[in-house]
């Protein structure tokens, strides 16, 4: 009898060690911040926003969008970041920024940026140039650190479009991160669920509003989807690498599309994290029963 729970609990704890070898990575990606749902052909799309109107600006409101061009080298790298005036700024009648991701592979992410934007010049008043503004950019984003480059390998900063899924209340989250300097901020998770341009959702927030970066203060303060860390409400600040590959320097947008999967109600248990977190202790409270059974067997 003894020999058959010993067997039994020795077995037990093989199946379980196995497993957790089959469910750890997936659990250790997601911890480390390596995003799932970013495979080939995932894509979000995002509309430039009228705040004073609280709408989309592609429902016929006018949003004020700042662009400086590609070549000129004082928006090089994360230098439009920069207190420093735009080389036009569009009234804009519609604008739309869309990432799609191209390729995959263990550490980076290949995305194409696009971008489509009709509007009235505003600024500089002898503008001569199209209203019609049509960009697209390559760039690379590294899937743990989520830091943005060209396709020179220039570095365009750290997105803040999406942040790391599931998050503890409390958790730091890097926001930023150059050379030595790191900005983080803590993340926030509200009961319930929220309403956004995509259905309710689960979500969670920074506990800031804005950070400073190059000594110039950067707004902050949307939601986050929970299960995936994409960001899903208003106001996305603008100031992000991703649409600055394609020139966009100010502005706040609204994601509009995307083919990510979002959960249209809270999120039931993490079965799959559970396991993985209690096999190993039961597996081995299972095999201290069974050798202090086996012990007491003997002094009997």
């Amino acid at each position: 009898m003894v020999k058959n729970i010993n067997k039994i609990a020795i077995l037990a704890l093989i199946t379980n060690l196995c497993l957790l070898s089959v469910f750890a990575p997936v659990v250790t990606a997601r911890d480390t911040f390596a995003p799932l749902w970013l495979t080939e052909g995932t894509y979000a799309k995002y509309e430039a926003k009228d705040l004073s109107e609280n709408t989309i600006s592609g429902a016929g409101n006018k949003a004020l969008v700042g662009f400086f061009e590609l070549s000129n080298s004082q928006f090089a790298g994360t230098n439009y970041l920069l207190s420093q005036p735009v080389d036009l700024l569009l009234r804009t009648e519609k604008c739309s920024v869309m990432w799609r991701c191209v390729s995959v592979n263990a550490t980076m992410a290949k995305l194409k940026v696009t971008l489509d934007c009709v509007g009235e010049p505003s600024w500089p008043v002898d503008y001569s140039g199209s209203g019609h503004l049509q960009r697209e950019s390559e760039i690379y984003v590294d899937l743990y650190t989520r830091a943005v480059y060209n396709v020179e390998g220039l570095f365009l900063g750290t997105t803040h479009l999406w942040l790391p899924a599931n998050p503890n209340d409390g958790q730091k989250i890097t926001i930023w991160e150059e050379d030595s300097k790191t900005i983080t901020a803590s993340a926030v998770i509200p009961k319930g669920h929220v309403n956004t341009a995509l259905g309710q959702l689960t979500v969670f927030k920074l506990d800031v509003t804005s950070v400073t970066i190059k000594d110039n203060i950067q707004s902050l303060g949307s939601f986050y989807d929970l299960d995936t860390g994409l960001g899903v409400s208003t106001p996305l600040s603008i100031w992000d690498p991703i649409f600055a590959s394609v020139g966009i320097q100010s502005g706040a947008i609204e994601i509009s599309e995307t083919n990510i999967h979002l959960e249209a109600t809270p999120s039931e248990i993490n079965w799959t994290r559970m396991l993985c977190y209690t096999i190993i202790p039961v597996a081995i409270i299972l095999l201290v029963a069974t050798l202090i059974f086996k012990h007491k067997k003997k002094k009997n």
